[in-house]
């Protein structure tokens, strides 16, 4: 099988923490690694996702310059999702902004989230955990309305 590891950076604005990492994690930019093999007999090459793996600063007194864990995807994404909420609602309030009435099931003093924040947000997550889905979604769309023009026609 063949292996490919691709590598992308992230930003933590606050101090995270994970499943399999001991303790919390100061802010800042960290590497993230993905290796993935190549599903045989497929035609286009497809690819499946067999670790991820962030690099940490090496543990204090260990003598370790960096450390790779390996961690879940969706954990990493979703901390990166709680990170950029927290850092958006910090701006808010030292910015001062006023804040709309809380609406039923909705926490006190939180502004209430417009439609389509929540469907953009939406969007980026599982575009970022499924990196090749917008190429089928476009092939896709396309074939439909190839079909409906030759119909048409």
């Amino acid at each position: 099988m063949t292996l490919r590891t691709s590598s992308r950076t992230v930003t933590f604005v606050r101090p995270f923490t994970l499943s399999g990492i001991d303790g919390p994690q100061p802010p800042g930019t960290y590497t993230v690694e993905t290796d993935e093999e190549q599903v045989d007999g497929s035609s286009p090459p497809v690819h499946r996702r067999i670790a991820t793996m962030i690099r940490l600063p090496g543990r204090p007194g260990s003598g370790e310059l960096v450390q790779v864990v390996t961690v879940d995807p969706e954990e990493l994404s979703a901390a990166l999702l709680r990170d950029g909420a927290s850092a958006e609602s910090a701006e808010a309030d030292a910015a001062g902004s006023e804040r709309s009435e809380a609406r039923p099931g909705e926490a006190p003093g939180q502004p209430a989230p417009r439609p389509l924040d929540r469907l953009l947000e939406g969007w980026r997550y599982w575009v970022a955990t499924n990196p090749r889905a917008p190429a089928w979604i476009v092939a896709i769309v396309a074939g439909i309305l190839f079909a409906a023009f030759v119909v048409a026609w």
